[in-house]
């Protein structure tokens, strides 16, 4: 009977001592994938910040550049240049730069009285694809009215297959002001 007794004491014991063994190994495992957890979060918004901080210097990078090509692209009209329909497209487009925003902008022409008018002379006597929509919003440019430019950017960069530089809004006067002083003055 003694014997018995030991033999249940002892599967008891062995039974006892299995239950612990397999909680703390339960027990080990969960410390390690929640401190795997925490790592992999820490490091999660370590890499988002640098994201961020690399994103603010590629954007001022690409700001420059932007700005550089602008200025490399800064042109004066040419009638004889203008005269396809491509080339007129083209000078229109970078006309509308100095009062819509968009992300990319590539080449600038200032916006005066005297381009306003040649570029609307030239529309009037072309058999251009599009000239009704030139002489409509060179004629509100003449006016005075730029409240279309963003429309003009637009429907000419889709004619252009543009994929980047849609143009969002208009300008603000400050904005403008400075885009005028940076390209053109």
């Amino acid at each position: 009977m003694k014997n018995k007794l030991l033999g249940i004491i002892g599967w008891i014991v062995a039974l006892g001592l299995g239950v612990a063994v397999i909680g703390l190994a339960i027990f080990i495992i969960f410390a390690l994938v929640s401190e795997d957890n925490v790592d992999s979060a820490n490091q999660e918004e370590l890499v988002k910040s640098e994201r961020k901080d690399s994103d603010t210097v590629a954007e001022k990078e690409s700001e420059q550049q932007d700005q550089e090509s602008i200025q490399e692209e800064v042109q004066e009209v040419d009638e004889e240049k203008i005269l396809s329909e491509n080339s007129f497209m083209n000078t229109l487009h970078k006309m509308t730069h100095q009062k819509i925003h968009a992300n990319e902008k590539w080449g600038a022409v200032e916006i005066t009285p005297e381009r306003i008018n040649l570029m609307l002379d030239i529309a009037k006597d072309s058999t251009f694809t599009h000239r009704e929509f030139y002489m409509d919003a060179l004629t509100a440019w003449k006016n005075g009215d730029f409240s279309n430019a963003v429309e003009v950017h637009n429907y000419i960069w889709e004619r252009q297959n543009g994929t980047i530089g849609r143009a969002s809004r208009l300008l603000t006067e400050e904005e403008e002001r400075q885009y005028v002083e940076m390209y053109f003055e």
